[in-house]
């Protein structure tokens, strides 16, 4: 093949990569959802219906008031509201933008490269890198796929464009990535590197060039920026804003916090460089960093090796070394700088790495080859396509085993318990998989394997509070309530700001008759944080046991308005039963006995619109009215039971009660 390839080969040849990246992804279509997943499709009832989706595009995402992604998510909204909880559309529009992504690489590495067939190699490599399964198989990754995919347009865009379509074009798609996730900040900074790649001379020849042919896409580029913040702080209310407690890494002190920008640097550039043995759904670390922990010195080291390679490269092969800086620099938001807002251990996770690398792989092209040389340097020619041969072999050979890398892990994806199972083995330090694997247990019913995994839990991370609450799910199960209470209370204690373990415990107190405190610790611990469905229906169940119907009907209510799916729910069932009169007939002779007549009344009402049997009501009424020194409304009530053919003792006993009550006339 010629260097430069007819366009119509160019075309042929990008088809044939996507083909195989499309055929390498397409067993996801039959994949469910798992993890986070479940906050997108049941996790918020605003998401269910167009009607509401201003409502939720203007809120942040559950998982952090800092996650504001209004497009992405809308995507994710659309397939929501055509195919509902459907897996096989939100799998396929995943892997349909990671063929798009891998278009926009070819087509870039072929236009750096003067058509050279190379460009076609780097987005075969692109297309299987294994650390962009997490970005394809999970369907919660669509915020990284479409914000690369505004990114690489924006490059893209940027040459096949002139004049204002250009910069219209490339403004535009920023605002479009920047709407879709955060890491899009950085593309101005980024654009600059990819510019300093493509100029001669020095950097300050280069940046005079810059600053000659482009302060007006820099200028577009610097008011999307402020439209895009100012549109930010008007949704939300803020620009950034403290996370949950809990929730952000803890970093420790500066030197521990040095440390674990170390070690998830090196970790993304070792998962860009060798992905064959470190591919994980969590990579986790023991936080914040220990000072005694020798490897995470030595990835500091490292990564100041990376750096200072970086700087070497940048002035020896400045096409290549500046698309490496211009990585680093869209890898700066996730490098822990500010510590990322993840739990349980983990540090870094391998989707952050979908834009970057595309800059990396273009960079690793620049590197490799070189402009067809001048007949005065027919030896460097040689030595360059010698090179290019070299590298394309090693390539096909690192293709080789990304092929297998992802035959071995995409299966690991394909549901929750394959995907638990994976994570024991892939990080078995962490407990985020055997503390999942045991909540899933649970509610499938499989309590001594549940009770398993949770010890395991407990045993990986002591501090772990939902090993200690689904430990108690299984034992209370199994018919063990006392020690599921202690370690409900156990799990509060090593996490305050856990909130099933609250509920749970709250339950437990609930059934010792402890109405009171178990609703405060509802209130106080539960309510207003996801699932915002959870304190309602935990309220709901303690007003029906302590015989506030009333107040039991409301919370019920709220807790079905506030579930994407509640059929067969407790707050359904709950509803269910509350339209039968007899049980707030029941509530009513409760409130009589307390003497808090004003209750007893409340329910009676309600009872009086769900067609209640005509002696129990007429019977609860009448007491009713004796208790209020009403004895003649009794005594006319109960008459009209007995004119109607009702006979009962209870009647009988009323109405003789009644009538002593009724004052006799003055004779």
């Amino acid at each position: 093949m010629n260097r430069t390839n007819p366009k119509a080969v160019a075309w042929l040849g990008t088809l044939a990569v996507l083909i195989v990246v499309g055929a390498l992804y397409a067993p996801t279509l039959e994949f469910k959802f798992v993890w986070d997943d479940d906050q997108v499709v049941y996790g918020r009832v605003d998401y269910r219906t167009p009607a509401r989706w201003l409502e939720a595009v203007r809120q942040p995402l559950d998982f952090s008031p800092n996650y504001w992604r209004p497009l992405a998510l809308s995507s994710l909204l659309v397939q929501l509201w055509l195919w509902q909880d459907n897996p096989v559309p939100f799998h396929g529009a995943n892997v349909l933008l990671h063929l798009l992504n891998t278009a926009l690489v070819c087509a870039l590495a072929l236009r750096l490269l003067q058509g050279h067939w190379l460009g076609l190699l780097l987005g075969m490599l692109y297309g299987v890198h294994p650390a962009l399964v997490e970005s394809v198989a999970f369907v919660s990754s669509r915020y990284d796929l479409m914000a690369t995919l505004f990114l690489l347009l924006a490059l893209g865009l940027e040459g096949w464009l002139r004049g204002t379509g250009r910069v219209v074009g490339v403004s535009g798609a920023f605002l479009l990535a920047l709407l879709s996730k955060e890491m899009a900040l950085m593309f101005p900074l980024v654009l600059l590197a990819w510019h300093l790649a493509r100029l001669e001379g020095n950097l300050r020849e280069r940046a005079k060039q810059l600053w000659h042919a482009e302060r007006g896409l820099y200028g577009a580029l610097g008011l999307v920026l402020v439209l895009y913040l100012g549109m930010r702080y008007a949704t939300l209310g803020y620009l950034l804003t403290e996370p949950a407690p809990g929730v952000q890494i803890e970093a420790g002190t500066p030197l521990q916090h040095l440390l674990l920008i170390g070690r998830t640097l090196t970790t993304l550039v070792g998962l860009a460089v060798f992905p064959f043995v470190s591919i994980t759904p969590a990579h986790h670390s023991e936080l914040p960093v220990p000072i005694s922990d020798g490897w995470a010195w030595a990835q500091l080291i490292l990564a100041a090796g990376v750096v200072v390679s970086l700087i070497g490269l940048v002035r020896r092969v400045p096409r290549a070394g500046w698309l490496f800086v211009a990585g680093l620099i869209s890898l700066l938001p996730v490098l822990n700088l500010r510590p990322l807002e993840f739990a349980e251990g983990i540090y870094t996770a391998e989707r952050f790495l979908t834009f970057p690398l595309a800059l990396v792989v273009l960079g690793v092209g620049q590197w490799v080859v070189v402009r067809q040389a001048t007949p005065r340097k027919e030896q460097e020619r040689r030595v360059a396509e010698k090179r290019v041969r070299a590298f394309a072999v090693g390539a096909l050979a690192w293709g080789a085993g990304a092929l297998l890398t992802i035959a071995l892990t995409l299966p690991n994806w394909r549901d929750a318990e394959s995907l638990w199972r994976w994570l024991t083995r892939a990080s078995p330090r962490s407990p985020i998989g055997f503390a999942n694997l045991a909540d899933l247990y649970n509610k499938t019913g499989r309590y001594d394997e549940a009770l398993h995994y949770a010890e395991k839990a407990i045993e990986v991370a002591p501090h772990n509070a939902m090993g200690y609450v689904n430990k108690g799910v299984a034992l209370l199960r199994l018919g063990n309530p006392e020690q599921a209470t202690a370690l409900f209370r156990q799990a509060t204690q090593i996490d305050p700001h856990n909130v099933i373990a609250w509920n749970n415990l709250a339950m437990m107190i609930a059934e010792q008759g402890s109405y009171a405190e178990a609703e405060q610790i509802l209130k106080q611990y539960v309510l207003g944080k996801p699932p915002k469905f959870l304190a309602h229906q935990g309220l709901g169940l303690i007003y029906s046991r302590g015989a506030r119907l009333d107040l039991a009907e409301q919370e019920f209510q709220r807790a079905y308005d506030l579930m994407t799916n509640p059929r067969d729910s407790v707050a359904e069932s709950a509803l269910k039963q509350l339209r039968d009169a007899s049980k707030w007939i029941a509530a009513a002779h409760h409130w009589m006995n307390q003497n808090d007549l004003e209750l007893a009344e409340r329910h009676l009402r309600a009872a009086a619109v769900r067609d209640p049997n005509r002696v129990d009501y007429g019977v609860a009424l009448a007491r009713l009215r004796l208790l209020q020194n009403r004895p003649a409304e009794a005594a006319q009530l109960l008459r009209e039971l007995q004119s109607q053919g009702y006979r009962h003792p209870t009647i009988d006993a009323l109405l003789a009660e009644a009538q002593r009550q009724t004052p006799r006339p003055h004779r």
